[in-house]
């Protein structure tokens, strides 16, 4: 086998029309800004004698904004659609897909330091569980420690379609569909539906093959019925795709 490592050269992506560079600057605000939620809520929860450090490789991030723009690209050149300009959908499926590819955050500590060894910070919650629950809890942070990029995932790829501060079905309507439904609505509130949804793509993230075509049709199927709602009118230009790759 050689020894010596495989190059690949930059390459220019942008150009004057779709993928420019301020849009391009816009979709790493949006990253960042997805970190800085997931890191402030994870660091919040650690005790200050918990020496881990956080780090974001900014030329990841950029190489993440890179690779999917050459995979927009792609669909826009194909001669086997009409897609001019690729939706809400498309773009963050496929920034969210090179991120997981990537992932660009690390952690950071100290060679004599386990991080299943992390203490949590003594919050009054955390002071009124029992033993067992403090110590799930500690586990469950220790498990999002290692997954802080798909923590990132999830935060970026569903903020970026929905505005969870808007809600447009409260939890009465969430009541009108149980009494409908009867036992076929599991959910007691549209809260409680968010956190699956959320689980649930962590899980995907985490654990299975994704492709910027699966995240994409999960985002979607979000939508179909929204109890928040959205960022932008998503589907405009998705009607008129049809059945385009």
């Amino acid at each position: 086998m050689s020894n010596q490592f495989v190059f690949l050269s930059p390459v220019s992506v942008y150009d004057d029309k779709i993928f420019t560079q301020k849009r391009a600057t816009e979709w790493k605000q949006h990253i960042r800004t997805a970190y800085n939620v997931i890191y402030r809520g994870l660091f919040d929860k650690l005790d200050n004698s918990t020496k881990v450090r956080f780090f974001v490789c900014k030329s990841l991030v950029d190489e993440v904004v890179v690779d999917a723009i050459i995979g927009m690209r792609k669909i826009i050149d194909s001669r086997y659609n009409s897609i001019e300009d690729p939706n809400s959908f498309k773009i963050i499926s496929y920034l969210t897909y090179w991120w997981l590819r990537h992932k660009p955050v690390s952690i950071h500590y100290g060679k004599d330091f386990c991080l299943e060894d992390i203490k949590l910070s003594p919050t009054p919650e955390l002071s009124a569980m029992s033993e067992e629950k403090r110590e799930e809890e500690r586990q469950k942070v220790v498990w999002q420690l290692k997954h802080i990029n798909e923590l990132i995932a999830v935060q970026m790829s569903l903020t970026y379609i929905f505005d969870f501060e808007n809600r447009i079905c409260d939890n009465a309507s969430c009541k009108r569909v149980k009494r409908k439904e009867k036992d076929k609505f599991c959910f007691e509130t549209f809260d409680e539906m968010q956190e699956v949804i959320v689980k649930k793509l962590t899980y995907y993230f985490c654990y299975r093959t994704v492709a910027p075509k699966i995240i994409e049709h999960i985002l979607e199927g979000y939508t179909f019925h929204p109890a928040w709602g959205l960022t932008g009118s998503q589907w405009a230009s998705a009607k008129v795709e049809g059945d385009a790759p």
